[in-house]
């Protein structure tokens, strides 16, 4: 079921709990079947960092994440589900990004009509 979401998908949010290492190390396998997926063709995909609300117990340093998210050429935030904090934005961002890789996939109109 998950090969058919990815190749359907447009954009992938890779959420993992900052207080939680193992889910930040199964993201890794996930992003590798989204590259298998879409075929090497790049696709907007945002690494979240997940119960920034649980800070005190974070397991993933913000250090960490964002090394990860940098040698895959992608951009890193964290949220929290719990207190709402940059839920929105986090969605808001993938959005833009997938509105952004479509407008560079539009060469221009689809055929050279005239209208008279």
């Amino acid at each position: 079921m998950m090969d058919m979401w990815i190749s359907f998908g447009e954009g992938f949010l890779l959420v993992f709990a900052i207080n939680d290492h193992e889910s930040f190390e199964l993201l890794k396998g996930k992003y590798e079947r989204i590259l298998k997926g879409k075929h090497g063709v790049a696709c907007p995909i945002l690494l979240v960092g997940n119960k920034q609300d649980l800070a005190n117990e974070r397991k993933v340093q913000f250090d960490e994440a964002k090394k990860l998210a940098d040698s895959w050429k992608i951009n890193y935030m964290e949220t929290s589900a719990k207190t709402n904090f940059n839920c929105k934005e986090a969605f808001e961002s993938l959005a833009a990004e997938i509105v952004k890789s479509k407008n560079k996939e539009a060469p221009g109109p689809c055929c050279k009509c005239n209208i008279m």
